[in-house]
C-alpha cells in the first residue's frame, strides 16, 4: 500500500469489501479516510486498541446495522470498480485532448 500511496491516497481494498457487504467496520486511522467514508456514520475509526474496545462497548446491534447500511450505500454510489474505471477513462481522455492541443 505504501508504494501506491506515494501517488495519492491508497485506501485498503478490504475497507470497500467490508462496506460492500454492509459490515460495520472498525478501521485504523489513515489520512484521507473522510474522502471515502464518513467516520462515525459510515465507518468507525480507532487510533489504538483502547478505542476499538470503546467502539465495541458503545455499539448496539441497531447502530452497527445503520453504519453498515450507510457504508454500503456510499460504496455503491461512489466507490465501485465501475466508478474507478470511469474516472480513469476521463483522466486518459483529458490527457489525450491536452496532447492533441500540444499542451504536454
Amino acid at each position: 500500500r505504501a508504494s501506491m500511496a506515494r501517488y495519492g491516497f491508497s485506501p485498503p481494498t478490504r475497507v470497500f469489501e467490508a462496506a460492500g457487504a454492509a459490515a460495520c467496520l472498525i478501521t485504523d486511522a489513515w489520512v484521507g479516510i473522510e474522502l471515502f467514508l464518513v467516520p462515525g456514520q459510515e465507518v468507525l475509526v480507532a487510533q489504538n486498541g483502547d478505542e476499538v474496545v470503546e467502539h465495541l462497548r458503545d455499539l448496539s446491534p441497531q447502530r452497527a446495522r445503520a453504519i453498515g447500511q450507510a457504508a454500503l450505500r456510499r460504496v455503491l454510489a461512489q466507490h465501485t470498480y465501475e466508478h474507478r474505471a470511469c474516472q480513469l477513462l476521463q483522466l486518459l481522455d483529458s490527457h489525450v485532448r491536452r496532447r492533441q492541443r500540444g499542451h504536454v
